[in-house]
């Protein structure tokens, strides 16, 4: 079915070059096959071939950094002037449509009052909101029956809110659903009653929403899917303000985003669906990758694209190896038969095992390291061309990795979107430092907070100094406040022991805090932190100085307490109902609490462990250095590298789920019956995709080599013979 307005693609796999020309067409391959690089193309035929306006064309990706190589491609010299291509997300598009058409949603979504501008909460302002609520509960021990921090809790319940929202279900059965994942046995009636109050609490937090017309991501999500989609007027209005369709990475979208797409085909004149082949991992956030394998029966076209253009020679044969071995028969849960005797690969595969196996956990480490300075000043690979994974990035490998790559004048930087604000130590200094700068919080740090945030804002100290400085200027229970005692005063062997020239810089530091403390009004708190920042802290001497993650926390923490200040400061009397101090006076909106409580919210918020909401600049900026992260981390950056280094192989972690007992990312999902109980055998087939997924995801983003990390011992001390490096024996010695 083709005429002028369909898009044309050139398919990168057929022998004569040939032009295809459908309205709607499905488009999987391997990552790497070009299915991006044909969207775009498509994208730029529509706009100088058939002359469509630029505002006629959507680009929907999974999330916001999917989309920068559209926004790079549409920023050349020679795409025709006008109407910009709008490139977003489902979240994105959901939350403009609910602010459009707030009027006509607002009275059937149930808000109390539908006159009223919703306030759209962020990931942190919506922890906010739940925390409340759970801690209540904990406080009566209604969740002593699990171990989990309040912080985990609270993600793990708005998990729940979200997974309903997204597949359609109610609160009822979602927890109906989590209900039937209870082993039978002892502790089977006090987990039940933990998903008992847990559901209790999520509908309490509904009903604020709803009083208090608060609009969270699964509400947002509930109203665009069952309101304005479901309203004629409002879904024809959406449908008709595009013409032509790019949904890229299909697999890595909700079940929501999938059936807007199919309810929006019929519509449109042109589509193109992208879908990566053994893609979805972000099944965790939603994810389903089946559905968008459903999505082919609705175009005209299906085209699958062979091969990728990226990957390592001799990748093709050992995906194949990986995938036989894993449908062939499970992966050796009991550790026995093939952790020994291993033969060498093929010459043509890209992995490349130690020459020997390490003992201990440091010793892997340094083979790490040792291989990462070989690849970058012998074999002439850039330091952003080489990233290390492992299944989970902890405090101590980062400091390790980080500390000896800089030792060897090796940049490398990190990223672990996962972990709570609190834990990046460029935050708890900040935060140490913020309540230093307002006493009035009476928030005192204990004297380690204090020396941690010394040791990291004065470049010279290290900690044992920063320690010894911190006992002599700080003391917590001094009746006088927070304020840090002048170097001069104390006594010269402390000076001499602490060094004159990082007393001088300690001066700079207790100056201009005390500086911050005279003023006649305080700043917001996501300008103190900028100031903070630019006015000392990334000056020379100074520990943020020419440390681009420094600045990207700051940066991060900034941005968040501006958008926690914005959603939080509207609400009259919702925080503060302490009488206002005459320093917090001059609050900007009338009836809104006083801004230094609104910030002293923000930093109880944050230090009681909430996630940080996805922070785009983290995901798209790539600096020259060295990637350190967690291995799906990397492979949702949908990036490819010359060089990767897997580290401790032999961990459980490479297939192992996070626990979470108060949701279930494969429960929770329409994919699943829900009478039917997810029982150990799920469990472990559930393990095998997973790693059968992620070992063929890696090997697809890697243009050279993968090096592997091995060690008998694990980074707690436990021997290791984990289910990927019995996968990959097992891959080696196959006939």
């Amino acid at each position: 079915m083709e005429n002028s307005a369909a898009s044309r693609l050139k398919t990168g796999s057929d022998t004569d070059g040939s032009i295809l020309q459908f309205n709607t067409l499905y488009l999987s391959g391997p990552f790497g096959a070009g299915k991006t690089t044909a969207a775009i193309g498509r994208v730029l035929w529509l706009l100088r071939q058939e002359r469509v306006r630029g505002d006629q064309i959507l680009v929907l990706v999974p999330q916001p950094s999917l989309g920068q190589p559209y926004h790079k491609a549409l920023r050349s010299s020679d795409v025709p002037a006008g109407a910009l291509v709008q490139v977003t997300t489902t979240a994105s598009l959901a939350r403009s449509s609910v602010a459009l058409y707030w009027p006509l949603a607002a009275r059937a979504a149930g808000f109390a009052d539908p006159s009223r501008e919703p306030t759209f909460l962020n990931l942190e302002t919506t922890q906010y909101h739940m925390a409340g609520l759970v801690e209540s509960a904990a406080q009566q021990g209604e969740f002593d029956a699990i171990r989990l921090q309040r912080g985990r809790i609270v993600s793990q319940m708005l998990d729940n809110l979200n997974k309903a929202a997204l597949h359609g279900f109610s609160l009822e059965e979602a927890y109906g659903r989590l209900e039937s994942t209870v082993p039978p046995g002892e502790k089977m009636v006090a987990r039940l009653n933990v998903l008992r109050t847990a559901r209790r609490i999520s509908q309490a937090f509904r009903q604020l929403c709803l009083e208090e017309s608060l609009v969270d991501y699964s509400l947002q999500m509930q109203i665009f899917l069952r309101v304005i989609l479901e309203h004629e007027w409002c879904r024809t209005h959406l449908f008709r303000s595009f013409r032509h369709l790019i949904f890229d990475n299909a697999e890595e979208e909700t079940y929501a985003a999938q059936e807007m797409v199919r309810l929006w085909l019929p519509q449109l004149e042109s589509a193109l669906i992208a879908v990566d082949e053994d893609g979805g991992y972000r099944a965790f956030l939603g994810a389903d990758a089946e559905n968008a394998e459903r999505l082919a029966h609705y175009t005209e076209k299906r085209i699958r694209l062979q091969n990728s253009l990226v990957a390592a020679p001799g990748s093709s044969a050992l995906i194949g190896r990986i995938n036989h071995a894993v449908n062939r028969r499970a992966v050796d849960v009991t550790g026995e038969g093939n952790a020994d005797g291993v033969t060498e690969l093929p010459a043509e595969s890209p992995i490349v095992f130690p020459e020997r196996s390490h003992r201990f956990y440091p010793q892997m480490i340094e083979w790490a390291v040792d291989g990462i300075e070989r690849q970058v000043k012998e074999e002439g690979v850039a330091p952003s061309e080489i990233v290390v994974l492992a299944p989970f990035v902890s405090d101590a490998l980062r400091f390790s990795l980080l500390s000896r790559l800089e030792e060897r004048d090796v940049p490398a930087t990190s990223h672990r979107p996962s972990r709570a604000l609190n834990a990046e130590p460029a935050v708890r200094t900040l935060l140490t430092l913020a309540a230093l700068a307002h006493p009035i919080w009476q928030r005192r740090p204990p004297r380690e907070d204090v020396a941690l945030a010394l040791e990291n804002a004065i470049d010279p100290l290290d900690p044992v100094r920063a320690s010894v400085l911190a006992q002599a200027t700080y003391n917590a229970r001094d009746a006088a406040g927070v304020a840090l005692r002048d170097f001069a005063g104390l006594r010269s062997d402390v000076q001499k022991r602490v060094s004159f020239a990082s007393g001088e810089l300690y001066e700079r530091l207790r100056k201009w805090l005390a500086d911050y403390r005279a003023e006649s009004e305080f700043s917001p708190l996501d300008r103190f932190f900028a100031r903070l920042f630019g006015e000392l802290l990334s000056q020379p001497g100074f520990g943020f100085h020419e440390q681009p993650d420094a600045a990207r926390m700051t940066d991060r923490l900034a941005r968040s307490a501006r958008e926690f200040r914005w959603a939080i400061g509207g609400q009259g009397g919702r925080i503060g109902a302490e009488e206002e101090s005459p320093v917090a006076a001059g609050s900007s909106d009338e009836g809104s609490p006083p801004k230094l409580e609104v910030g002293r919210a923000y930093i109880e918020l944050v230090e009681s462990g909430a996630l940080g909401a996805l922070y785009v600049p983290a995901w798209t900026v790539e600096d020259d250095a060295v990637l350190i992260a967690p291995a799906y981390t990397f492979l949702m950056r949908n990036r490819v590298v010359d060089v990767q280094f897997w580290l401790d192989i032999g961990a459980e972690g490479w297939w192992q789920r996070i626990h979470q007992p108060l949701t279930h990312p494969h429960v929770l999902s329409r994919n699943w019956p829900r009478e039917k109980i997810w029982g150990d055998a799920e469990e472990i087939r559930s393990r095998q995709e997973n790693l059968r997924r992620l070992s063929i995801g890696l090997l697809r983003r890697a243009r050279r080599s993968v090096y592997l990390g091995l060690s008998e011992y694990g980074e707690s001390g436990m021997e290791q013979r984990g289910p990927l490096l019995r996968l990959l024996n097992r891959v080696q010695i196959q006939a």
